[in-house]
């Protein structure tokens, strides 16, 4: 076997083990909370030992800040998904915080690690930047239509849509505490 192809083998295991603790973590927080979530826990729903968790996350926040990432992708193809040939007007907007809100009453628990937990940032990746999802972009999107009819500002579509996110957060919260 080449030298390539015996890298390409490794690196699918590290990747494919390391994603079997991530859907751990994903599991607990989402049943039991984010409070449950523990190095041994997740190495044991893992079905590895938990020092193993160690070759593939510095330590608990690290393997958290990577869920936390997962999860907010899996939303947004969740939510890009049902919002497949949905135009962004009025309804469609309604449709989409419909969705989002609907999402977080069905996995209380998520909504409550996204915003009740406080991760380190100091283990949050250096090139996480080049990897975050840029939402700003995702306004521009959903918000174009409203800028096409004279609705809105380009300028003023990140104060819009975050006044939005905010006020549903807000309420969310209040539901959740």
């Amino acid at each position: 076997m080449n030298p390539k192809a015996m890298d390409d083998n490794k690196n699918l295991k590290k990747n494919r083990i390391k994603m079997y603790f991530l859907d751990a973590a994903k599991e607990i927080i989402i049943n039991e909370g984010h409070e449950n979530v523990s190095v041994r826990k997740v190495a044991d729903m893992a079905g590895y030992s938990y020092p193993t968790m160690y070759n593939y996350f510095d330590d608990l926040n690290g393997l958290l800040w990577d869920v936390k990432e997962a999860m907010i992708r899996d939303l947004i193809e969740l939510m890009s998904k049902k919002m497949m040939k949905t135009t962004y007007d009025i309804n469609g907007i309604k449709k989409l915080f419909r969705i989002y809100v609907g999402y977080y009453f069905e996995n209380p628990n998520v909504f409550k690690f996204f915003y009740f937990h406080q991760l380190n940032s100091v283990y949050k990746k250096i090139d996480e930047a080049e990897s975050e999802i840029n939402f700003a972009q995702m306004w521009q999107e959903t918000f174009k239509g409203f800028v096409l009819a004279g609705k809105l500002q380009e300028t003023e579509i990140e104060a819009v849509a975050k006044l939005l996110i905010y006020g549903v957060h807000g309420m969310l919260t209040l539901c959740f505490s």
